[in-house]
């Protein structure tokens, strides 16, 4: 019982989606892109199935699939302090907090805490310990490996009949988790466990070689945690990385035989409500018709925001980001952008948020709002403008299949051209990208452009520097756009273990 082991994916559920659900506003809606991401250190985060991604991904969906990326973006969002805490909550007694080990200080309070790369491990005991407590509503009991003790005569020595135990989590939470891990055993990465009609929830776990596998689940009976790997620490071999399933289907399949089949109890304060499958939030009529979904929510964590994935309006052909006012790439239409990211995600990743910037309010609070392209009145007024411009519609050609040649570096050139002159004469709005050099037009027209060696100039001077008065108000605001609402630290080395499922 004193032994301790890495406990790979099994640690998702406690150390990051519980307290997630719990106490940072999270939801099994909440959707996160399953991206390329990286630890503070610059070490990327590897999913168990490969380099490949899934995009927009709900919370449910991460701990069905076991998600990697996901679960250390969500532990980053909500903080590895966070987590922690919560871990010792559910009564786990190994974990470092700050040790000096050999010369090295290490610490349990970082970002791998997601994935279960922890500096000594856990011991089996107190990792089912932690699941009784969702199974059990929320509420910890520090586990006994004795019931009643007697003397000859009868007398009772120590008697655990009747333990007491602590609310750790809500009931609502565990609930939640509760439904996310049947998610687990039915379509997920533990439907080997399954045995008759007996509902059953529970997580998968392995490390990154293969040195141990788990599995820990319950029912409304009992709750068992199965480990396997070996002593010296020998990686398992190719027949062995499912054994924890089979030993858990073995054992409880058994000790359930004679029991009715029992589903789990929801506790009040849970609601279920349609929301946009690739936001988590709020439906737009019209424009999330095809992403809706039922899901379950704490009624104190049910959305209230629009869906700010799906946009209608204009997007920046170059960026993909939402088209300034005098955006020359402007493309209008019904499109599905990443979701804002939380500040904690941009600072845990040590790099510059995609999508997302951040705005201090007046009582120093930040938040996050969605990232607009570059091209404003300041990018306009650069005295190397026209170079820059050129080299952005060089690359939205080469994107859309053009070649890599002279004639499409000239046809960027003329496009740069072309974007600079109608910034001069306020017609920005209107302004489209031209599809083919000048030489290929019979005939001149309203799109084409002067020689594409002629020098452009700017009407209201008499140099050819663009500045802001020059085009103040040339380009209107698209009517069509909707503005996205707002939304509103790692420490330590450790031994990183990259789990499995």
């Amino acid at each position: 019982t004193d032994t301790v082991r890495q406990p790979g994916s099994t640690f998702k559920i406690v150390s990051t989606y519980a307290p997630a659900l719990d106490a940072a506003g999270l939801t099994l809606a909440t959707v996160i892109k399953d991206a390329p991401f990286y630890y503070t250190n610059g070490r990327q985060v590897r999913n168990w199935y490969g380099e490949s991604y899934r995009g927009l991904t709900s919370l449910r969906t991460a701990i069905e699939q076991s998600m990697n990326v996901i679960a250390v973006k969500t532990l980053t969002w909500i903080t590895p302090q966070l987590g922690f805490d919560y871990l010792k909550k559910f009564g786990f007694t190994t974990l470092v907090d700050h040790e000096e080990i050999g010369g090295r200080v290490y610490s349990d309070i970082q970002q791998t805490m997601a994935l279960g790369g922890l500096t000594k491990g856990v011991k089996n005991i107190e990792l089912n310990a932690a699941f009784a407590s969702i199974a059990d509503g929320g509420v910890y009991i520090k586990p006994k490996l004795y019931t009643k003790i007697v003397d000859h005569d009868g007398n009772v020595l120590l008697d655990n009949t009747d333990p007491k135990g602590t609310q750790i989590l809500k009931p609502t939470t565990a609930y939640l988790l509760t439904s996310a891990m049947e998610d687990v055993v039915t379509k997920g990465t533990g439907k080997s466990v399954n045995f008759g009609k007996t509902p059953i929830a529970g997580k998968t776990g392995t490390t990154s070689k293969n040195n141990d596998v788990w599995f820990a689940g319950y029912s409304n009976y009992y709750t068992a945690t199965t480990w396997v790997g070996y002593d010296d620490n020998t990686k398992l071999g190719k027949g062995q990385t499912s054994l924890a399933k089979v030993l858990w289907k073995g054992i409880m399949s058994k000790i359930h035989e004679d029991l009715p089949s029992s589903n789990f109890e929801k506790p009040d304060g849970i609601v279920e409500m349609t929301v946009c499958s690739k936001s988590g939030k709020l439906p737009i009529a019209g424009l999330c018709d095809a992403t809706l979904k039922k899901e379950i929510f704490a009624k104190d964590t049910v959305p209230t925001d629009p869906c700010d994935v799906h946009y209608s309006g204009s997007i920046c052909a170059y960026s993909g980001a939402v088209a300034n006012d005098y955006c020359p790439f402007h493309v209008q239409g019904v499109f599905t952008l990443d979701p804002v990211e939380a500040p904690s995600l941009a600072q845990g990743s040590g790099r510059k948020s995609a999508n997302s910037e951040y705005e201090t309010d007046a009582e120093g609070r930040q938040r996050v709002v969605r990232k607009r392209c570059e091209h404003d009145l300041a990018f306009w007024s650069q005295p190397n403008v026209e170079s820059k411009l050129a080299q952005e519609f060089l690359q939205v050609l080469l994107r859309n299949g053009y070649p890599q040649n002279d004639a499409t570096v000239a046809l960027a050139a003329q496009n740069a051209q072309a974007a600079l002159q109608a910034y001069y004469n306020g017609t920005l709005a209107s302004f489209s990208m031209i599809s083919a050099p000048a030489a290929a037009t019979s005939e001149p027209g309203a799109g084409d452009v002067a020689d594409p060696n002629a020098q452009v100039t700017n009407p209201n001077t008499a140099d050819t520097t663009a500045t802001p008065a020059a085009a103040a108000g040339a380009a209107a605001a698209d009517p069509n756009a909707q503005t996205a609402p707002t939304q509103g630290a790692e420490q330590g080395a450790g031994t990183a273990q990259v789990p499995g499922q």
